[in-house]
């Protein structure tokens, strides 16, 4: 019998570093795995296990005990890398996965021309990257549903947290543009509220299995920016068009779609409260926080 309760962690990044850190302080024991030395000195750091991607016999000794896993590796090559590699072994030790989540994007709803989206409405992905997502939360469910394991999607807005913020990159005197696209709204949401909501949702008894991860104010990369100025008493940004060399292809992926995301299925079916509703507060604790106050 298992002494602690086993959460096994696909993908080591910035999300996984915080769920790493809170689920070992709760005396879990956590494995996360990496494909490289250098990840894995940092996962030992956040008192998690390491464990190599390809080390298909260290995969599935953890396998053969109780315990919870959760994916946040994105799609590879167009397939999710998990469940490519590793089905067989899931399939195998079905029994044993008290609990599966995936972690997904907001992305895969698609274009709503800024209406709002619930996780009922109808996903219409055009980036790539967006379809593939679509087709992993499809793979994780059917796994789920195949093996009766209670299974979970969280579908992500844009993440931000101590580390990843306009407040680090203005502290660290890093030159940012800002897209000058004013009516042209973004969810946000902060990693704290991802790892709260996620530990929740392993405890939970809702028959829901997906879930919008985001934040009550949807706003504009600007909003963002004056706020962050203001905190900081330094000037805002520079704005640019966004058909400014200074705006990299990623970023202006993003503008190609705009949509509002609802959480009321993660407050009323789930019953999480938001510690950071908004960019507000999440940026305050973060300005509070910063070594340089």
């Amino acid at each position: 019998m298992n002494k602690k309760n086993i959460l096994l962690i696909f993908g080591f990044g910035y999300t996984a570093k915080f769920l790493c850190k809170k689920f070992s302080k709760k005396n879990w024991e956590v494995f996360c795995t990496t494909r490289t030395d250098e990840k894995a000195k940092e996962i030992k750091s956040v008192n998690a296990t390491p464990v190599f991607f390809y080390d298909e016999e260290k995969i599935e000794s953890i396998l053969n005990k109780n315990l919870n896993i959760l994916s946040t590796a994105p799609p590879d090559n167009g397939k999710d890398p998990v469940i490519e590699n590793y089905g067989h072994l899931l399939k195998k030790n079905s029994e044993r996965i008290r609990w599966a989540g995936y972690l997904s994007t907001t992305s895969v709803y698609g274009d709503k021309k800024g209406g709002w989206v619930t996780e009922d409405t109808e996903l219409k992905p055009k980036l790539e990257r967006s379809v593939t997502r679509v087709a992993a939360e499809k793979s994780w469910l059917k796994f789920g549903g195949n093996y009766s394991i209670k299974t979970m999607i969280f579908r992500l807005a844009g993440i931000y947290g101590p580390g990843r913020s306009l407040i680090d990159r203005l502290v660290a005197n890093e030159t940012v543009y800002i897209v000058n696209k004013p009516a042209h709204l973004f969810n946000r949401i902060h990693v704290d509220d991802i790892v709260g909501a996620i530990e929740m949702a392993m405890c939970s008894k809702s028959e829901a299995t997906i879930f919008n991860l985001s934040d009550d104010l949807p706003a504009t990369q600007l909003d963002v920016a004056q706020f962050a100025s203001r905190l900081l008493k330094k000037e805002c940004p520079q704005t640019v068009s966004l058909e400014s060399d200074m705006v990299s292809e990623m970023a202006r992926s993003f503008y190609k779609e705009e949509k509002k995301v609802s959480n009321n299925r993660l407050k009323d079916e789930l019953g999480y409260k938001l510690t950071f509703p908004s960019f507000k507060e999440g940026l305050f604790a973060i300005h509070n926080n910063s070594k340089e106050f």
